[in-house]
């Protein structure tokens, strides 16, 4: 009877594979389907506010035995920066200095690479967390120099923002600073007045994981251009999800920074014709390396991006400075957590922040951490954030699907890499005030197990300071 069910299971789930199509931004289906409620709400969530209350509060309680697995929307990964992280001593202010500190926006916290973060800011205060989590992590048999090698990586991102708005706006004001679209992972940098005009500004430093083949950066690196187009052009279309937000803008400037590769840069130049023939002049390019001089190592960054510190300091664009770094603190943190989490229940940590590459030596995923428990079972554990309220299946699917789709797409490279065989999945998630989220998650761990073929599991934490 087991066996019966379970083949039953398996069928209706490749059966209802057919029924994603529905979704413009669908890409790879593993097999799963969406309930009525959910599909619905996916074809109106680019558009709807409705969409996210339907989620929220009807699709917490799938029902049939299968819980709807699939949602939408491309996947994007945090990764590690090239240079790692030195967490030597420097003249920072005890972690009770910095939780405690008056309001006071002549105060900095030196962080470990020198960077100045505004005492009053949330970075600060999550750079204070990391530290305290490091230091009790100290003496516990643990190489954390690929997990906590993270941080250049938002360093340059927040500087290609600074240096595209203050290049692009030539001194005209800028009105509003960091807006968050409401239901979606998207800030927008900036939006400026220009006779008249109202001009939105969006800057994307083209994100790749660091690999030996340059194909493999290249090739990453367009998939997710691709990626953030897709998304940009439809919150920036007419009467989009940005103009409900911020009022008629008359044009959208998105600026790249395609570090170093041309052939980014002539795939994006493609892409701005199809653009340009679809949407006319509603949307221009702008390249970084056209119009700034980029500093060329980590430590010119760095000194620059201290010099914009100063210079912004209370004022608007402050926001994407503390906003960028801190984003980036919450995924370290939660990294760090889920380390001490299986330590503390005798857990082994095997390797954590690893970047796995196939035999071409281009990049399949990146694994947070792996565990062996000790009963010997070994343990693949991917760290989630989802603070931000978003449709839950599309939660799932960026989040969940995207990386049990390439562990099994790739189990036979996975499992040469971990040394081991791959005996389950964890999630270690931190769901916020996404309180529909747990148990949305929790209800789909039976069917994707069988799905996949290895257990899946959530387990979930607060990793706030």
């Amino acid at each position: 009877m087991k066996k019966l069910v379970t083949s039953v299971v398996v069928a209706a789930i490749v059966i209802l594979a057919a029924q994603a199509a529905y979704y413009k931004h669908q890409k790879r289906q593993a097999g799963a389907a969406l309930s009525a409620v959910e599909r619905q709400a996916l074809r109106d969530a680019p558009n709807s506010n409705k969409a996210l209350a339907e989620l929220n509060g009807q699709a917490s309680s799938p029902s049939g035995a299968l819980g709807q697995l699939r949602g939408q929307a491309p996947a994007t990964e945090n990764a590690p920066a090239s240079v790692p992280v030195e967490h030597g001593v420097i003249a920072t202010p005890a972690p009770a200095q910095i939780q405690n500190a008056v309001p006071d926006r002549s105060a900095f916290v030196v962080n470990d690479d020198g960077i100045k973060l505004n005492i009053t800011g949330r970075a600060a205060e999550y750079y204070g967390a990391v530290r305290r989590m490091v230091k009790e992590l100290e003496g516990r048999n643990l190489d954390l120099s690929e997990t906590l090698g993270v941080m250049d990586d938002s360093y340059a991102d927040v500087w290609a923002k600074l240096n595209a708005i203050e290049t692009i706006s030539r001194n005209r004001n800028i009105e509003r600073h960091n807006v968050h679209l409401e239901g979606t992972l998207m800030w927008v940098d900036g939006v400026m007045r220009d006779r008249g005009r109202t001009i939105a500004i969006n800057t994307c430093r083209v994100f790749f994981h660091h690999a030996n083949n340059p194909r493999s950066e290249i090739d990453e690196g367009n998939r997710r251009v691709d990626q953030y187009l897709e998304e940009e052009t439809e919150y920036f279309e007419e009467n989009g999800r940005a103009e409900q937000a911020l009022g008629r803008l008359d044009e959208v400037i998105l600026a790249f920074d395609v570090r170093g590769y041309d052939e980014i840069k002539q795939h994006l130049k493609s892409r701005e014709r199809e653009i340009s023939a679809r949407y006319g002049n509603r949307f221009r390019f702008a390249y970084l390396d056209e119009i700034a001089k980029i500093p060329q190592t980590t430590e010119a960054m760095r000194n620059e991006l201290n010099v914009l510190v100063d210079r912004y300091n209370g004022k608007g664009l402050e926001k994407i400075i503390d906003g960028v770094i801190y984003s980036r603190y919450v995924g370290l943190l939660l990294e760090l957590k889920a380390l001490e989490y299986f330590l503390n229940r005798g857990c082994t940590i095997l390797q954590s922040g690893r970047d796995l590459f196939d035999s071409n030596g281009q990049y399949v995923t990146e694994l947070d951490a792996v565990v062996r428990d000790p009963a010997g079972k070994v343990a693949v554990v991917e760290a989630k954030s989802a603070r931000v309220p978003l449709p839950l299946a599309v939660v799932l699917h960026d989040k969940v699907l995207v990386k049990l789709d390439a562990y099994s797409k790739n189990r036979s490279l996975l499992e040469a890499a971990i040394g081991s065989k791959l005996d389950q999945v964890i999630f270690f998630f931190e769901v916020g005030e996404n309180v529909p989220l747990e148990p949305y998650l929790k209800s789909k761990e039976e069917a994707l197990s069988v799905y996949y073929g290895f257990p899946v599991r959530f387990v979930f934490l607060d990793s706030s300071p």
